[in-house]
């Protein structure tokens, strides 16, 4: 037990390090002056250069098991890069075949697995998720809540975690993250649905936006048990590439 608070310990120093960094810390910004690419190999550079300055500098179970994780890092840089030229020079599906090649092999799939939560965590009967739609035109029916059906996926615009042409239902904790995500728009038009799921629903989701690789933990909540194990987080610092990917910030409306 002893050895496991260590352990626990040092990888906490090493998240309150990492989070330090701004430019490698979630939101992420392109850097003036760089392309997208350029600037993401850049900030991968930055955040792998962490994870061997622990290990050089330090002996002990966590550098070893850093060290194990290392080549999940540089297998997901890689493959995002090849993905975003695919997806940069207009070629989707060699994109698409990219991004799914890379998910595949054990050394990533099983992170992919640790960081997955139940999606009742999310959206239960207490916890219910909104959907925020903006209408010039009144909305009558609840069909018109969901997401663009897909028989009409030619009206579907590029958005955050999807491309142009993919219907997709984007959800959010509160009605103020649904807001803020489309660009504060008037409250006379919009239009709010909540969702929840049945509790004995299976579904899990990928969870990339879990509290501590955004902020420190407060003394109050370092004296609560982790939410979070030794092992998944490993797994998110493994993952750590996809999660600057996926948390860009929008520089054009």
């Amino acid at each position: 037990m002893h050895i496991q608070q260590e352990l626990d310990e040092e990888l906490n120093n090493l998240f309150d390090t990492i989070r330090k960094k701004s430019s490698i810390r979630p939101p992420i910004e392109i850097e003036k002056n760089l392309t997208l690419i350029d600037d993401f190999a850049l900030k991968c550079s930055k955040f792998r250069g962490c994870l061997v300055d622990y290990i050089q500098e330090n002996d002990n179970r966590l550098s070893l098991r850093l060290r194990n994780r290392l080549r999940a890092v540089d297998i997901m840089q890689k493959e995002i890069v090849s993905c975003l030229e695919c997806f940069l020079s207009g070629d989707i599906k060699s994109a698409y075949d990219s991004f799914e090649s890379m998910l595949e092999p054990r050394t990533i799939s099983r992170h992919i697995e640790n960081i997955c939560i139940p999606l009742s965590d999310l959206c239960n009967e207490d916890k219910p998720l909104f959907r925020v739609r903006k209408s010039d035109t009144p909305l009558t029916s609840r069909r018109d809540m969901f997401h663009i059906p897909f028989s009409q996926r030619h009206f579907v615009r590029a958005q955050r975690f999807s491309v142009a042409g993919l219907p997709c239902l984007y959800l959010g904790t509160s009605l103020y993250i649904c807001w803020r995500e489309m660009d504060k728009p008037d409250f006379d038009k919009l239009y709010i649905s909540a969702y929840k799921i049945d509790k004995n629903n299976d579904s899990k989701v990928l969870n990339i936006g879990p509290d501590f690789l955004y902020k420190q933990r407060s003394i109050l909540e370092s004296k609560r048990k982790n939410k979070y194990d030794f092992n998944t987080k490993l797994s998110y610092l493994a993952l750590w590439p996809l999660i600057i990917a996926c948390n860009y910030l929008k520089k054009y409306d």
